[in-house]
């Protein structure tokens, strides 16, 4: 489902880039970059032209992909990282240790901070200075670019400029996820967490389940937020989306929770919505870069 949000935002952001005759550069693209030691730890960066090229600063945005924490690779986020390097801006898509590799969201996070910090120090190597950076990632990649975001705002090796969570789990103790994965949601909770977790303990595990949730570290600090949720999304439910737009709001956060009244976890039946949500990414990038 993630590859074909994804894949629609492509086009889109490429059509939107046509209206405002964006002049392209010479997108220079670095692969499998190591930020680690492990095999997972790579990332591809983007740059919107060559190094030499590049006068003062620039902001960046990294891209997290989904699949469930156990699934998927960067090269989902390629044809976007292009697409936001042509806008003028560094890009970097990354892949990120998971449950095979015995990783919880502490190793997850982790992954995300030494891949910042990898970011900036290449682009001062090449002589680029990087101001802030956005994250964005789908499903359990919106799920980590906002965990990340909410909790180390403080300690990010570079600015969190904006978040974007599209179909994440937020809140692992919503009620209505019971209801969508059952047996199957305590099995990703008991891995992310690295806890065994079952219906006969889960109240005594509540402080690391809310660890792993978005909701619960959200301060009035955070960075400026987008939402994207779908109401017939049958793997996340819509309720953890309602509810951290309630919660962003009760602290005063900016933000912007988009519904899309017809679409399941792919986001795939709202046009009109899927292109407001462009509208509102540029609106961010442009207010907050």
């Amino acid at each position: 489902m993630w590859q074909r949000i994804v894949a629609f935002f492509t086009t889109l952001i490429t059509l939107i880039l046509s209206w405002f005759g964006i002049n392209l550069g010479k997108v220079q693209t670095y692969r499998n970059v190591a930020y680690g030691t492990a095999a997972r730890q790579v990332m591809d960066v983007y740059y919107p032209d060559k190094p030499e090229n590049i006068e003062g600063s620039v902001d960046a945005m990294l891209f997290i992909h989904g699949g469930a924490w156990s699934s998927g690779d960067k090269s989902v986020y390629a044809s976007y990282c292009k697409k936001v390097a042509e806008n003028g801006y560094v890009a970097a898509t990354m892949n990120y240790r998971m449950f095979q590799q015995n990783a919880t969201f502490v190793e997850m996070l982790e992954d995300i901070n030494l891949a910042i910090t990898k970011l900036k120090e290449k682009a001062e190597a090449d002589g680029i200075e990087i101001d802030k950076i956005a994250l964005m990632g789908a499903s359990a990649g919106g799920h980590l670019s906002l965990l990340y975001a909410y909790t180390h705002y403080e300690t990010s090796p570079l600015p969190i400029a904006f978040v974007v969570g599209q179909v994440a789990p937020v809140d692992f103790l919503d009620p209505n996820f019971g209801e969508t994965l059952g047996e199957h949601q305590l099995s990703l909770i008991s891995y992310l967490t690295g806890v065994q977790i079952i219906n006969e303990n889960f109240s005594e595990h509540e402080d690391i389940i809310k660890a792993a949730s978005p909701y619960y570290h959200v301060t009035p600090d955070v960075p400026p937020t987008i939402l994207c949720y779908g109401f017939k999304d049958t793997l996340v439910p819509y309720s953890n989306g309602v509810n951290l737009d309630a919660k962003l709001t009760e602290m005063g956060v900016e933000h912007t929770f988009l519904t899309y009244p017809n679409s399941g976890h792919g986001l795939e039946n709202d046009k009109d919505v899927s292109e407001r949500f462009l509208e509102v990414l540029m609106e961010y990038a442009a207010r907050f870069c």
